[in-house]
């Protein structure tokens, strides 16, 4: 079954469905609850959770405080070969964007970050981006604010990479959290 933000389901329909145990995969809807995809709600089930404007604009204030805080950890073991991955992924997704799958073109997103999210060992914080990402491009309502993203995406990464290549880190981290990471409130209303 293709769960949808909004959508009803119970563990018996889930169990049922993947074959897996009521009691693993009532552990495993407890831990996505924790992490905020989905809500328990006595005697309607369990509702895959949809995030409002609001909650999208606070999940990139979070994601431009955590990524700003990674690449400043990072920066100094950043090459040019790094440089040059970012390069390529950023031109793939421009290329994706009207071509395939929504799904691919946020996996290279991800991809574009994790070139310098993967020289962190602060797995903490990794946890928590992949977690945040993961509710934007996979659980979050599209709409207009996905079309806005992508609009920006290519623009904003070619920039984030000539600040690389300048050798600021400050103005990196600053850019990534006030600019790269910033809706300002701009999403349409539901």
């Amino acid at each position: 079954q293709d769960l949808k933000p909004g959508m009803f389901v119970t563990i018996n329909q889930l169990s049922e469905q993947t074959g897996i145990n009521r009691t693993p995969l009532r552990d495993a809807l407890l831990q996505l609850q924790v992490e905020g995809f989905v809500t328990f709600l006595p005697q309607r089930g369990i509702q895959i959770n949809e995030l409002s404007p609001q909650d999208l604009e606070n999940i990139y204030e979070v994601l431009g405080a955590l990524d700003s805080r990674a690449i400043l950890s990072v920066f100094d073991k950043i090459t040019p070969d790094h440089i040059e991955r970012m390069k390529k992924i950023n031109e793939k997704m421009f290329r994706t964007v009207t071509t395939s799958r929504e799904n691919q073109y946020f996996d290279l997103n991800n991809e574009f970050h994790n070139v310098y999210l993967d020289l962190s060992s602060n797995t903490l914080m990794l946890g928590q981006l992949s977690i945040l990402r993961q509710r934007l491009f996979e659980f979050g309502s599209k709409g207009d604010w996905v079309e806005k993203v992508r609009q920006l995406n290519y623009t904003e990464h070619l920039k984030l990479i000539d600040l690389i290549e300048k050798g600021d880190g400050k103005a990196v981290a600053d850019f990534i959290r006030d600019t790269h990471c910033s809706i300002n409130g701009d999403l349409p209303e539901k």
